[in-house]
């Protein structure tokens, strides 16, 4: 198949990404133990900003200018040429999306294992993230330096184009919006300051612990980002002392 440049679906798939990640907020924030948590997140967020201004206001905002900046020239000049408003089956989409997801997420791991965790330039770039310390909140996604920015977002686009050209076809919108909502919203829920018991929230609570045990120190596991099953393949499957604390009540 021949890549064309196709305005249009582009402009759709930015549109529907943030409708959905609006409305979708805008329910689960009226959720009153999402609402609840998001208060508590909000603390930690305000409380960061404020007495820890010198390592958060300026590297944030330049994160989220970045980030920002990244993400446009993506959706200019690539996204154009990848996706389709063109029929496809329900199949087709949640492969595309398995294929996209899990292959970023093995190179995310790779990268962020041997990168940013090993010895040289790149392991001081991390360490500008490493300097939220367990327990993170949301804010801390953004604690980055511009370098970091650069290599997870660019990943992450690399492999959606990679993936379509090796492929041959191209994305359907759905697709594409899929995949960036969870790429981010999962990187956002790995920071935030979660306390939640029960179903489904316990869930939540779960993904929120995992990559906080990342943060303890520069030497834990929990390195991928979308799921931990490379960290469980490779053997760098983390707990956080809470979970053991939680297992132990139960017990007693």
């Amino acid at each position: 198949m021949s890549f064309m440049y196709n305005w249009l679906p582009a402009i759709i798939t930015v549109v529907g990404v943030l409708s959905l990640m609006y409305i979708g907020r805008f329910i689960v924030f009226r959720i009153p133990a999402i609402a609840n948590t998001k208060v508590k997140d909000g603390e930690q967020n305000s409380w960061k900003w404020r007495e820890k201004s010198h390592k958060y206001q300026d590297k944030v905002k330049s994160s989220q200018k970045i980030g920002l900046t990244f993400n446009l020239v993506f959706y200019v000049v690539a996204l154009p040429f990848i996706v389709t408003t063109e029929s496809q089956s329900p199949g087709q989409i949640l492969l595309d999306c398995f294929v996209i997801l899990m292959v970023y997420d093995f190179f995310y791991y790779m990268t962020h294992r041997f990168l940013f965790h090993g010895k040289g330039y790149f392991r001081r770039v991390h360490a500008v993230h490493h300097q939220a310390r367990s327990r993170v909140s949301s804010i801390d996604s953004f604690l980055l330096h511009p370098w970091e920015i650069f290599i997870g977002i660019a990943l992450f686009y690399v492999v959606t184009v990679a993936y379509a050209l090796i492929s041959g076809n191209q994305f359907h919108v759905i697709t594409i919006v899929i995949c960036n909502l969870v790429y981010t919203q999962i990187n956002q829920i790995n920071h935030c300051r979660i306390d939640l018991e029960g179903f489904p929230w316990k869930t939540l609570n779960w993904i929120a612990m995992k990559h906080d045990a990342h943060h303890i120190d520069m030497h834990k596991g929990n390195y991928a980002t979308i799921t931990l099953l490379f960290d469980w393949i490779f053997g760098t499957l983390e707990r956080h002392p809470r979970e053991d604390e939680g297992a132990m009540a139960q017990s007693q």
